[in-house]
Parts: structure tokens; C-alpha cells; sequence
């Protein structure tokens, strides 16, 4: 008999130490033990509302609360989002997911983003072991995407910027909840890549992230970026509006039509849209004031960097040296190499405004000869291509973007790039495209517990332990750091140094990697293009300014016009 209540007692025993039970805003949450590493797993906890029917496009909702206990274990939830297969994911998807070691302590707070030009997110699921491992809370949060998180038809039912809203959310949700869990509210530090990098900067920029965001890791991604802000969002809605046969429609009606419209209908139509200067279909926009609604974003980003007017802090910007192997797929399958040789000019950026077309003729072939110079582009120019779509797809506006919060900013901005190549890259898909330095996304193996090889640990150890000393202090120069590091400083209008990573060219070479401090780096095609963008920059703009914009030229063409007359 005592033997059986010994293995009771046990039994339960394991069992608690198998599960964690935290006290929530919405009731009680249980998570369970991960199977990666020595931290509990909470997958699933509610953030906001259903948005599906009438709260498709709008803010997030208040979150469900739970009449019982609830069991944190669906890791399946992803936001709806178009894919080459059709629809994946749901619109019930307002959902975080928290990786913690214990439910006490004051530990600091990674919340991850990701996402892929505001339209897709990895169905592969990360394993966080190696950041939480260091003693920091880990949180990911799914947000609406493409049509769902980014119409913006600047009405109530579709005001635009649903999904910075459901992060916003998400954030305040982790001030009144994470302290149960054991972390610390007060130091809370968003990590993000690709188009959520830039998002993660539109969210400082935004008066509603006001003591909710403590750091910022940007990878891959600006606000700078000329895809990270819609600039003609109203009219890319009414083109799919015309293609489901809703013509002639009023903003508001439209709005109406597409939150009613089923998923079925809606997401084989924005499979149809193919924009070969690197513009999504859906994006952030700069919203109008509607009553009764929160703006997120209310002016052009570099308006509010130059003025000063964003959430100023510690922040940390970093791209990879083969930014533009993000197309490669689009130069190997879909005859991106072709289309550019024979239109050059569809394929120059969004965020430059030239006089007349043959203004714009003449600087696109300035912009090709100084990538391609006389040659074809073709697969023999692969490297070239690359390296264009790799400046005007992120890395010339991440370094942009530094230097020009680097002018406001009273907290320390730092500026990496990482072109480290690693044996993680030889799984590339493209043998006909040789691949040197760090792809995109490729920086993620190294943050996140992939199987990495023994060659690379190295480089692993060297990026977290800088990533977290940032978190935990804000200085990713960690005290116990070892060779070959280097002192990262900060960047400055008068001190513009980054940090570069790089080593290993060749697979297995068995080559250690290396650190430099680089000054303006990338110096030759930063001229290049700050001089382009000093002549002919356009930031975005809501579409009732551009109105604005456009009658008021009208009108002084016409007083013009008149005073030569009479």
C-alpha cells in the first residue's frame, strides 16, 4: 500500500513538474514542458477577438476570456494568408505564443515577428531553446496579413493597418500578462525580420507604442524601405475589387463587400497580382483620422525620424551582403532576368518620382549601367542582378534608415551587416545561381536552434550572446566576450561604423569568421543612391494628401495660366 501511494505521489509530482499553470487577464493558462530544451511552452493564448465577418479589416477586438482552465498546446494557429497552394491559416488567429523557464523572476522579454513582404510567415516552427536558454522570456505573435492586416480603403469598416494594430494589441496584452510568466514589462524588445522588421520600425514610429516597446532588433527590413508603406493602397483595393466584379464601388461599399466575401472567392484573386518593383499588393498606409478609430500611422516615416517624432529607443538594424537572393527564385523560374532586360524602367522603385518619362528613362539607365553597365541581363549577370534587387529591396534603406535616426535619436542606434555564409546555405535550391555570403533570412539559423553544424557554433555563440547583452542591457558588447570579437560602437551623423560578420566562402573550407568595423559601408552605392534619392525621393503619403497635393498644383497651373493671359 505504501509503495502504490509512493508512485502516486510521484506520478503527480511528475506531472506538475510536466505542466505550468499561470494566472492570466482571461483566466488560468497551463503550459507544458517543451521537448527541445528545459522551458515551458504556452501556444495559443488569445490576444484579440475573432475578426472574422464584419471585424475583418478593423482594430483587434478585446480576447475571449476562458471559463475554465485552458491548455496552451495548439501550435497549429496561423493568420489566413494566400499561397501558391490556395488559402492557409485561419481568421481566428489573434494568438501569442510564450517560451518561458519558469513562471518566476524578472527576466527580459523577446517578442518575435516575422512575416514576408506583409503576406506570408514560415509554416516551420522555430525552436526558441537557444534564446531562452540565456534567460529571456520569448513571446511570438501571429497578426492578420496581406488583405486581412493591410487594406486600406481609409473608411471605418477597412481604416488600414489592422495588423500593426493586432501587434499593438499583442504588446499591451504582454504588459498586463507577462510578469506571470517572468518577465519583465519594462524591458520588452521586439526582434522582427523582413517585412515585420519594417513594421517593428512603423511601430515606434506610431504614438501607440508609447511604453510598450523598450529596444528593436530590425533584420531585413526598414521603414524606409520603398515597399514598406502602400503608396496608392485605395487603388490597389479597387483593382481586386474589379477583378471579384465589384465595380464602381464607393470606398465604403467596397470595404462592405470584401469583409463579406468568402475566403474561397478572395484568395485565388490575390494570387493574381505581380508587381515587378517589389511592391505588395497590401501594405501599411498612412491612415486619414477617422472618428471613433486609432491612427497608427499619420505621416510619411522619414517626416517623423527627421521631426523627431517616434518612440526613441536603443535600436539595432542589420542586413545580410545577398539581400537579393530573396528574388532568386523569381530569376532561375519566372524569367525575372528576361522582363528586366527588355523593360528596365518597370523595375525601378516606387519611392522615386521623376519629371516626365524621359527623365525617368534617362536616370533608369543611369540606375542600369551602374549595376549592369552595357551588358545583358541574363543568368551570365546573375551577381549583378542580385546585387540590385539586394540594395533597392533592403539594404540601402536599412543603411539609409540608420543614418537618419542616427540624426534624432537620443538612444544608441547600431548598424550591422552579416555576411557570414555558413554551412547552413549550402541547402540552396538554385545550382545554377552561385551563392556567396548570407542569403536572406539566412541570419535566422543562427539566432533560432537549427541544425547547425559544429563549424558554426562559433558564430552562433558570438550573435546571441551580442543579441541578448542588448536585451538584457541594452550594449550588445557583452563583458565576457572573447576573440574575435570587437568593440560594436554606436553609429553617428559623425561616426557612421558598423559591424560587419563574414568568414566561411567556401563550404567546409573550416574557416573561422571574422569581425570588422566597417566605416560607410557600402560607400560607392550609398552615393549612388543618396544622390538619387536627394533628386527624385517621394515618400508616401495618405491618398487624401496626394489629392490635396494634386488639386493644389492644378490650381496654381491655372492661376499661372491666367495671370499670363490677363
Amino acid at each position: 500500500m505504501l509503495v502504490f501511494l509512493s508512485l502516486l505521489v510521484f506520478a503527480y509530482a511528475q506531472d506538475n513538474q510536466a505542466n505550468l499553470s499561470v494566472n492570466t487577464t482571461q483566466g488560468v493558462v497551463i503550459g507544458s514542458r517543451a521537448t527541445d530544451g528545459n522551458y515551458y511552452t504556452f501556444y495559443g493564448l488569445h490576444y484579440g477577438g475573432n475578426t472574422a465577418g464584419e471585424n475583418r479589416f478593423k482594430a483587434p477586438t478585446p480576447p475571449p476570456t476562458y471559463p475554465g482552465e485552458y491548455y496552451a498546446i495548439d501550435n497549429k494557429v496561423i493568420c489566413a494568408q494566400p499561397s501558391p497552394r490556395g488559402l492557409i491559416g485561419v481568421e481566428d488567429c489573434l494568438v501569442l505564443n510564450v517560451f518561458t523557464q519558469n513562471a518566476t523572476g524578472n527576466r527580459p522579454v523577446i517578442v518575435w515577428l516575422e512575416g514576408e513582404e506583409y503576406t506570408t510567415t514560415s509554416q516551420e516552427l522555430f525552436s526558441f531553446n537557444k534564446l531562452v536558454e540565456h534567460d529571456v522570456v520569448l513571446v511570438s505573435i501571429s497578426y492578420r496579413l496581406s488583405i486581412f492586416g493591410f487594406l486600406c480603403l481609409e473608411v471605418p469598416d477597412a481604416p488600414g493597418n489592422a495588423g500593426i494594430k493586432d501587434a499593438i494589441q499583442a504588446l499591451k496584452w504582454i504588459q498586463q500578462n507577462i510578469a506571470g510568466f517572468g518577465g519583465d514589462p519594462n524591458n520588452v524588445v521586439i526582434l522582427a525580420h523582413g517585412s515585420a522588421a519594417a513594421m517593428a520600425e512603423l511601430i515606434t514610429l506610431s504614438p501607440l507604442s508609447q511604453n510598450l516597446v523598450h529596444k528593436v532588433i530590425a533584420i531585413s527590413g526598414s521603414a524606409l524601405s520603398p515597399w514598406a508603406v502602400a503608396y496608392e493602397p485605395v487603388q490597389y483595393a479597387k483593382s481586386l475589387g474589379e477583378k471579384l466584379s465589384y465595380t464602381d464601388k464607393s470606398n465604403a461599399d467596397l470595404a462592405k463587400l470584401l469583409a463579406s466575401t468568402d475566403l474561397s472567392i478572395l484568395t485565388p484573386a490575390l494570387n493574381d497580382f505581380q508587381f515587378f518593383n517589389n511592391t505588395p499588393l497590401f501594405a501599411p498606409c498612412i491612415e486619414q483620422s477617422i472618428l471613433g478609430a486609432e491612427s497608427v500611422l499619420t505621416d510619411s516615416p522619414i517626416n517623423l525620424i527627421r521631426n523627431g517624432n517616434y518612440n526613441d529607443v536603443p535600436y539595432i538594424a542589420v542586413f545580410v551582403d545577398r539581400e537579393g537572393t530573396l528574388r532568386a527564385e523569381d530569376a532561375a523560374v519566372n524569367d525575372w532576368l528576361g522582363k528586366m532586360d527588355k523593360n528596365f524602367t518597370d523595375f525601378i522603385q516606387v519611392d522615386l518620382k521623376f519629371e516626365s518619362e524621359n527623365n525617368r528613362s534617362a536616370e533608369a539607365q543611369k540606375i542600369r549601367d551602374f549595376y549592369f553597365a552595357q551588358k545583358v541581363i541574363a543568368m551570365d549577370t546573375i551577381e549583378d542582378f542580385l546585387d540590385y534587387q539586394g540594395d533597392t529591396l533592403v539594404a540601402v534603406s536599412v543603411i539609409r534608415g540608420v543614418a537618419e535616426r542616427a540624426k534624432t535619436s537620443k538612444s544608441p542606434v547600431r548598424l550591422m551587416e552579416f555576411a557570414y555564409r555558413g554551412t547552413r546555405n549550402s541547402d540552396w535550391s538554385y545550382p545554377q545561381i552561385p551563392l556567396k555570403g548570407a542569403r536572406h533570412g539566412s541570419l535566422l539559423n543562427y539566432l533560432f536552434d537549427f541544425d547547425l553544424r559544429p563549424s558554426d557554433a562559433a558564430v552562433q555563440d558570438a550573435i546571441i550572446r551580442r543579441l541578448v547583452a542588448f536585451v538584457k542591457v541594452g550594449d550588445p558588447n557583452p563583458t565576457n566576450f572573447v576573440s574575435p570579437g570587437i568593440h560594436w560602437n554606436t553609429y553617428t551623423p559623425e561616426s557612421t561604423i558598423a559591424l560587419r560578420i563574414s568568414g566561411d566562402d567556401e563550404i567546409l573550407a573550416g574557416r573561422s569568421f571574422q569581425e570588422e568595423a566597417r566605416v560607410n559601408i557600402h560607400q560607392q552605392r550609398m552615393d549612388f543612391w543618396n544622390s538619387m534619392y536627394q533628386k527624385y525621393y517621394n515618400p508616401p503619403q495618405s491618398t487624401s494628401s496626394a489629392g490635396r497635393l494634386l488639386c493644389f498644383s492644378l490650381l496654381l497651373t491655372l492661376i499661372q495660366i491666367l495671370i499670363k493671359w490677363f
